[in-house]
């Protein structure tokens, strides 16, 4: 249920996003700004694409001025706000089905070239610390190192490119299996001759 609730927590709250939804009551709000912050952390981390993390700042200030916009809505306003999400699957029409399956072989290709990529990627940060000068036992150390943040990244980035080649296969096969189909045409019948009657 939404609250309006103490001036200073909510000031605290809102320091990290979602937290204000979530304590003025907005759970559902609260729950889309915090996943949403802390999964581009994770997978700008996990993945080494430091360029994702532009989008935290403005997820930052969206949510700070976002609540204090809401705690300082007249009461009525206030509390004939609904709380919802903030994001629906309605919204990103490339990921219905009925979009994937007119569209398959594109996003098939997107997924392949998106994966070679990060594989390139992440083999050349393993080659440039392998070829890197150090010490001997400094080499083993950075070498088992980077294999271990290597081959993270690369499973990541071969699931990408396998799902690509899976979705070109199965739309190849769906075709293949339609041509047989239109092109089989129906023996005609044998016609009667006419007798006189």
């Amino acid at each position: 249920m939404t609250n309006k609730r103490n001036k200073f927590l909510t000031f605290c709250c809102s320091l990290l996003p979602g937290a204000g939804e979530m304590y003025l009551g907005f759970m559902k709000q609260g729950i889309c700004l915090m996943s949403a912050f802390f999964l581009i952390w994770a997978v700008s981390g996990l993945l080494n694409l430091p360029a994702l993390l532009f989008i935290n700042p403005v997820i930052w200030f969206y949510s700070f001025f976002h609540v204090h916009n809401l705690s300082s809505l007249p009461d009525e306003e206030f509390y004939a706000l609904e709380d919802d999400y903030l994001v629906h699957l309605k919204d990103f029409p490339f990921l219905s089905k009925e979009w994937l399956d007119k569209n398959q072989r594109i996003a098939a290709g997107t997924l392949i070239i998106l994966g070679a990529l990060l594989l390139w990627n992440y083999l050349i940060d393993f080659l440039y610390v392998a070829i890197g000068v150090f010490s001997p036992s400094d080499r083993v150390y950075m070498l088992l190192h980077a294999f271990g943040d290597f081959s993270v990244r690369a499973v990541f980035a071969v699931c990408i490119i396998a799902l690509g080649i899976h979705l070109i296969r199965s739309k190849s096969k769906e075709l293949h299996d339609e041509e047989p189909a239109q092109e089989q045409s129906f023996p005609l019948l044998p016609q009667k001759d006419e007798q006189d009657v």
